[in-house]
């Protein structure tokens, strides 16, 4: 994923929160992947998210962090549902409902953004 389009997800969550906000978009992990049944170790930028309002019965100031790895697959998994979002994504312009898939999909369904159309 290109820097561009893993910044434009952040803003656009951060512009449109409602319940989680973005922390850290900078940061890096070491992430490991199978291959050729061989554990890799690989660094990998992650979204750093957290809630500032109690939801879903999470408690307030509870932090996800959500790797590079997990955001492309998802946007993989977009594009095979929705073959008119790979415009969105080469154009930079992904509308509210494919970063709340994006998400939950990179989250195992975790975390449900609910985003707002106004901004913030």
């Amino acid at each position: 994923m290109d820097n561009l389009l893993f910044t434009h997800i952040a803003e656009k969550i951060q512009r449109h929160r409602t319940w989680i906000k973005v922390v850290d978009n900078t940061s890096w992990i070491d992430f490991n992947l199978i291959v050729d049944g061989h554990i890799k170790n690989c660094p990998c930028r992650v979204l750093t998210l957290e809630n500032f309002r109690v939801r879903y019965g999470f408690c307030s100031a509870r932090r996800w962090n959500i790797p590079e790895y997990d955001l492309s697959a998802a946007i993989v998994s977009l594009i095979k549902k929705d073959p008119s979002a790979r415009k969105r994504v080469m154009a930079y312009k992904l509308c509210l409902s494919d970063v709340e898939y994006i998400v939950e999909k990179a989250s195992f369904g975790i975390l449900k953004l609910e985003l707002d159309k106004y901004d913030l």
